[in-house]
């Protein structure tokens, strides 16, 4: 099928609790400080938010950032929205690193987006019963500048994860400016070229069953990646907790972590262990990174 970017970001919408949230009506920023002075560490008070928040402080221990500040919200951001509010007018110039379940992203996008806040990251994140792909993420980005999904792909499959991330930015830096293929161990990656360019990167599956595992219609169009040959992710902290990768992925992010930044509108990394892991209870959450 042809990639066409708003066909694209629909089917992405509908994948998971960004559809919860309609077609974004947020701003996302247009050149975010790389290296923010503050941060702000938000939980939703769900049931993944230790868990996050330990992925949070292994990435701020890694870059040194001794400054976290943390706030929770006991009972669900929909039991006190006053608090947010509170919150939002006290922390203006703050980088916000947030996590809560799909109905409390409904709100929270809204009072945000009132109280002027600009976003990094908008991600869904889910484990499902599924043995051949448990674990799925959606993200849309500002930019690559800001890309997640590398940094938690790197992690999970080193931690032998079945999973599949797609990433969508809204805004496609020049080509000129930044290498143009991301690389990691076991991974084989490919390009479809266009307007809206889209890279995949595969393990464990040919590249017709990564098309087939993301919905898209035949392998035609794609050409391979070459490895870059100095530009690829490390995974210097492994976990066997997949929520905590979320975590330390959107931290290294917000934190302005160098991560390899690709060329394209959409990418995409999909893998298969042949050593699944045991069929795990479902479970889904939204994280944010957002400039205030």
């Amino acid at each position: 099928m042809d990639i066409d970017r708003r066909s694209l970001m629909k089917g992405l919408l509908a994948g998971g609790a960004l559809l919860a949230l309609g077609t974004p009506s947020w701003a996302f920023a247009d050149r975010p400080t790389r290296n923010p002075k503050r941060c702000l560490l938000f939980l939703g008070d769900n049931n993944v938010d230790d868990q996050f928040a330990n992925g949070v402080r292994a990435a701020c221990q890694e870059v040194e950032y001794d400054e976290l500040e943390m706030m929770k919200v006991h009972g669900g951001l929909l039991s006190a929205p006053g608090t947010l509010v509170s919150l939002l007018e006290q922390t203006s110039g703050a980088r916000w690193i947030a996590v809560m379940d799909d109905a409390s992203a409904a709100v929270f996008q809204e009072l945000a987006r009132t109280s002027g806040g600009r976003f990094l990251s908008v991600g869904s994140h889910a484990s499902v019963n599924d043995q051949a792909c448990s674990l799925r993420h959606t993200w849309l980005t500002a930019s690559s500048a800001q890309g997640v999904g590398g940094f938690l792909a790197s992690r999970l499959i080193a931690a032998r994860e079945s999973f599949s991330i797609t990433e969508s930015f809204l805004n496609e830096s020049s080509a000129t400016s930044m290498p143009s293929g991301w690389s990691a161990s076991g991974f084989s990656s490919y390009r479809r070229a266009g307007s809206d360019a889209m890279h995949l990167h595969c393990s464990g599956l040919s590249l017709l069953e990564g098309c087939a595992q993301l919905g898209l219609t035949g392998g035609e169009g794609w050409t391979p990646i070459p490895p870059p040959i100095s530009a690829s992710e490390t995974v210097s902290r492994q976990s066997r907790q997949w929520v905590e990768s979320v975590g330390y992925a959107v931290a290294a992010s917000a934190l302005g972590v160098n991560e390899v930044q690709e060329v394209c509108s959409t990418r995409a990394f999909v893998s298969r262990t042949f050593n699944p892991n045991p069929l795990r209870s479902t479970q889904r959450f939204v994280s944010f990174v957002m400039d205030l």
